[in-house]
């Protein structure tokens, strides 16, 4: 297989686990949103097209917590309010060869200095 093969391939697949993602975290939007006295409107999905190491740095921000990677990850962040431009819930979804791991944020994902999914585009 080549590597362009390849690489719509994990495309393919990332965008199938956003599908099962989203769909799976239906029940906690409505909840989130609740605390707000909020309708929901949204949510959006977004999958890192390459995987992360130990070597990167991922953290909930610019300032916020860091998000440990052991080894080769696959994220997927979930903007659990795309419309609100402060903080609010978000989700990441960090899948590896040791299971997968669900961690709450409240920010935009920053790896290694930079933001990623800026204004709603995959980067």
């Amino acid at each position: 297989m080549s590597k362009l093969q390849s690489s719509e391939r994990m495309r393919r697949l990332g965008k199938v686990i956003a599908g099962l993602v989203a769909t799976c975290l239906m029940g906690g939007i409505v909840n989130a949103q609740e605390v707000r006295d909020e309708v929901p409107t949204a949510i959006k999905v977004f999958v890192h097209p390459d995987k992360l190491t130990a070597k990167d740095k991922l953290t909930d921000g610019e300032s916020g917590k860091a998000i440990e990677i052991k080894s080769e990850t696959t994220l997927i962040w979930v903007d659990l309010m795309p419309d609100a431009r402060f903080g609010h819930p978000t989700e990441y979804v960090l899948i590896s060869s040791e299971g997968t791991r669900v961690v709450k944020g409240s920010w935009r994902p920053i790896l290694n200095g930079k933001p990623l999914f800026r204004d709603g585009a995959q980067n």
